[in-house]
């Protein structure tokens, strides 16, 4: 069996598991219950990854590099381990009738971030700098999700979706310890300080640097679910009339 026959054929077994008879496929436009269920099904997929479509896992996920241009503060991320999106709860899912947009809340109950840092600038008040290990643990956050969904024709003919234009509303509700490496090169005093400083000033630092990190996480989750509707027709899950 030639290898493009042996994709397809793998793409065939995926898409006929999503597609399954329990999910009542393809959903009416109006049948908002069908069409959660699908993004529901869709989305534990995608978070556990898909190996016959070359879909790394959503958690944990793994980012080269996150790159937080501020205007007082410059840091890099690089080799980043998200950890914690399996735990996070979607609800008041709202999808426009002609299918246009896609809107979601998540309820993350706490998150790990962990990797290399390089910064510079200003945390709010106090001059930092640094680079070495780091990792950020949450408490619970809010994150609001909202992005366009743009119908277009695809290799096969057919229509497809994907995602682009992405919106967020990020919310840190419970308490942020932050532990970042080799700050001031090592200058024990000058670290303790600053880490003191972001600890009990939790909330105003997660503000600062929160939406680089997030934008590039759910920016990649939404690439592996564009990837993936690459290989399921619109109107295999979604009927107009």
């Amino acid at each position: 069996m030639n290898t493009r026959i042996s994709f397809l054929l793998s793409v065939f077994c995926f898409t006929s598991g999503i597609l399954s008879s329990d999910l009542n496929l393809p959903c009416k436009v109006t049948d908002f219950i069908c069409i959660k269920k699908f993004v529901i099904t869709t989305r534990a997929r995608l978070l556990s990854g898909i190996p016959e479509l070359d879909i790394e896992p959503s958690d944990p996920l793994f980012l080269e590099e996150i790159d937080g241009d501020l205007p007082f503060l410059k840091y890099k991320f690089f080799n980043t381990t998200l950890t914690g999106f399996n735990s996070c709860v979607l609800s008041n899912l709202g999808v426009l009738n002609n299918i246009t947009s896609l809107q979601y809340d998540l309820d993350c109950p706490k998150l790990s971030v962990k990797g290399k840092y390089e910064m510079n600038g200003k945390l709010v008040s106090l001059p930092v700098e640094g680079n070495g290990n780091f990792e950020i643990i949450t408490g619970n956050y809010f994150v609001r999700v909202d992005y366009i969904l743009r119908k277009y024709q695809g290799k096969d003919e057919k229509f497809h979706l994907a995602g682009e234009n992405l919106k967020l509303k990020c919310v840190p509700k419970g308490r942020v310890k932050f532990n970042f490496e080799n700050m001031f090169n090592g200058q024990k005093d000058l670290s303790d300080a600053v880490l003191k400083f972001a600890h009990d000033n939790w909330r105003e630092v997660t503000e600062l640097i929160q939406e680089p990190i997030w934008f590039a996480c759910v920016k990649s989750y939404i690439v592996k679910m564009n990837k993936l509707l690459t290989t399921i027709p619109l109107e295999a899950y979604i009927v107009f009339n």
